[in-house]
Order: structure tokens, then C-alpha cells, then sequence
């Protein structure tokens, strides 16, 4: 089994009080939304690992529909589902799981937090068996919303000016990708992403979904027809909130 770095403490002021049910770290109502997804990509009778399960609100919805469940977190002190097992475990080091262990992962609002993704992903393959589903979400910066943020302000949607000083790993969004850019470090991975989709779409950018066959027009005919393209210029995409990807274990 590999070995677990020392856990960082996590300040009193943010524990939840221990009789306090698990709640949702994300968007209000998101996960909601995202579970429906998961439960369209993730078969019935499998082991799920929640993979930086905060509270574990996520695990028990997955537990209450039925799944095998193991939860992780970085501050497993803050994780309030009885019926799981939470680890503690750092997404930047090696996981504390054996190889072929889960059917399906999912990682909810977490890798924005991540200075190595690539590495995250790479051990998720890992402790996935052949076929496996990892699932995770992150803020949709490839919608028409944030791109026009971008053009105004030189910052993408949920990705603010980053502080120095702060180096907590959950207090800021420091690594912002498209759809392309999971594509390809998900294919080095050993995963392939098969399916973009989102948990809903914003009126911001549904109010500028005029533009959206001159942003495709505009990158077909810059890059051509790649899949990559295609999933940076779906529906998903252009008018997401949260960007929602499944890949599966080659």
C-alpha cells in the first residue's frame, strides 16, 4: 500500500459541528445534477471512490442509491457520512488504494484545486480496473460566459486573480483547462474522454448563444473537425456552468 503524506491541519473555524449532516462543498444544487450524470455513466453494483469527499455529501447520495462506497479527502476530520470509510489522502501524492480497485471515481470541484493534474488522473487509472469510469468536474471556463469575461478582464469564469500568499490548497482555483486540454492529459493517463456534458446552463451564456455558430465556423475552420474541437464547442461547453467529464480506463 502506498504511503500517505502528513495531513495538513485544517482550522477549527471550518470543522462542521460532529452532529452536523454532510454538506455539499459546490454550487448549490450542483450536485444534485451531477449525481444525475453519474448515475447515466456508472452501472449498478460497483465500488465508487469519492475522491476528495469533503463533508460527504456526494458519498451519501451514492450510498443511499445503493453503491460500494470508499471516500478520501485531504481533511477527512471534515467528513460526516457514517455509513463510509473516508482515508486521508493527498490528490498530489500517490493514492492509498491498490491497483484495480474501483470500478468508478468521481471527483467533485477538485482538480481546479491541483498543480499536477496529469498526476492525479494518472493514479486514478491506476486504482481503476480495465473499463473503469472516472468522473470528475471542475468550473466550465470554456463557456461563452467566461470567454467573454476573458476578453474583458484577462480572467475566466470562477478563476479570479490568484493570491501569492495563500497556500492552502482549497482556497483557490489555480489550474484552468478546457475540454481539449483534459482530453489530452486524460489520453496520457491511459483515459479517454468520451463524454463532456454539463449540470446546467447559464443564462449568461444562453444570452449570447447567438454567437455560437461563428465560435464553431470560426474553429473548424482555424483548427479542423478533431474531436477535441467538437468537445470545446459543444452545447456543454459553449453554455455550461460546470463542466462534467467521463472517461473511461483503456
Amino acid at each position: 500500500m502506498n504511503a500517505v503524506a502528513t495531513p495538513p491541519v485544517l482550522p477549527s473555524s471550518r470543522l462542521p459541528a460532529d452532529n452536523a449532516a454532510p454538506q455539499p462543498i459546490a454550487i448549490p444544487g450542483a450536485h444534485e445534477l451531477i449525481f444525475k450524470v453519474a448515475q447515466r455513466h456508472i452501472g449498478n453494483d460497483t465500488y465508487v471512490l469519492d475522491l476528495g469527499a469533503g463533508q460527504g455529501a456526494f458519498s451519501q447520495k451514492l450510498f443511499d442509491a445503493g453503491y460500494d462506497v470508499a471516500a478520501c479527502d485531504l481533511y477527512p476530520e471534515m467528513f460526516r457520512c457514517a455509513a463510509v470509510e473516508c482515508r486521508q489522502a493527498d490528490a498530489e501524492q500517490p493514492l492509498p488504494y491498490e491497483d484495480e480497485t474501483f470500478d468508478a471515481v468521481v471527483a467533485l470541484e477538485l482538480v481546479e484545486h491541483l498543480e499536477s493534474q496529469l498526476g492525479l488522473f494518472r493514479d486514478a487509472a491506476r486504482i481503476l480496473k480495465p473499463g473503469g469510469v472516472f468522473l470528475f468536474s471542475t468550473p466550465n471556463i470554456a463557456s461563452l460566459k467566461s470567454r467573454f469575461r476573458f476578453l474583458l478582464t484577462g480572467y475566466m469564469y470562477s478563476h479570479p486573480p490568484l493570491d501569492p500568499e495563500v497556500h492552502d490548497p482549497v482556497s483557490q482555483h489555480i489550474a484552468p483547462f478546457t475540454p481539449d486540454r483534459y482530453q489530452f492529459m486524460l489520453a496520457r493517463a491511459g483515459l479517454e474522454l468520451t463524454h463532456v456534458e454539463a449540470d446546467k446552463y447559464q443564462k449568461s451564456s444562453l444570452g449570447l448563444s447567438w454567437l455560437s455558430p461563428l465560435v464553431r465556423w470560426c474553429a473548424r475552420t482555424r483548427y479542423g473537425k478533431t474531436s477535441g474541437v467538437r468537445m470545446q464547442n459543444s452545447p456543454a461547453a459553449l453554455l455550461g456552468r460546470t463542466m462534467i467529464g467521463v472517461a473511461r480506463k483503456r
